[in-house]
């Protein structure tokens, strides 16, 4: 009797430590998808805000620049002195507003603009990697612990099932097509 009791209560305790240490995997699981799941919506906030913020700049600029085309084009076209004397003026006029512009707004340099979201794009990507990893690798060893025997069978029993893999589908897998961004 004795005999069946100890027999009984190691196996109960050996049931509780599996169940508890399969449990702490899959609590371990869900923080990384958390995690992963907090960078993947960064990159949807933060890449439409830097798509947004670098295309008002780039308006501002191409305003600006298509004013100076104009004068350019006004320059050529005049036919005598005095138009054109008319025009350079125009032109110097408007090329001291786009530098008190520039001045005033240093935040209007097109290409620091693109290359800011380049930076910050390659970031969240690098960061989303890096919370996919940390994931799947918690994923794996969740997965691996019900896959062995004896866990297997108590998992069967606690209906533990195998967690899937994160995975980026192949159109997910090629580079962000930021001309596209624009073009919305």
């Amino acid at each position: 009797m004795v005999i069946l009791i100890i027999v009984l209560v190691v196996v109960a305790l050996f049931l509780i430590m599996n169940y508890n240490s399969f449990q702490k995997l899959n609590v371990n699981v869900d923080n990384a998808f958390a995690d992963l799941d907090a960078f993947l919506m960064k990159r949807v906030d933060q890449l439409d805000n830097l798509i947004q913020t670098a295309r008002q700049a780039t308006d501002k600029e191409i305003e600006a620049l298509e004013n100076v085309v104009g004068l350019r084009q006004g320059i050529l076209k005049a036919s005598n002195p005095d138009e054109k004397i008319k025009a350079h003026n125009q032109l110097t006029k408007e090329m001291q507003a786009i530098t008190v512009t520039i001045e005033r707004y240093p935040e209007l340099k097109f290409n620091e603009n693109y290359l800011h979201i380049q930076r910050s794009i390659n970031e969240i990507e690098e960061q989303i990697q890096a919370a996919r990893r940390n994931y799947n690798g918690h994923v794996g060893k969740f997965n691996k612990s019900i896959a062995v025997f004896p866990g297997n069978i108590i998992a069967g029993f606690f209906r533990f099932t195998s967690r899937e893999m994160f995975e980026a589908p192949p159109e997910k897998r090629e580079n962000v097509d930021v001309k596209a961004l624009f073009n919305r």
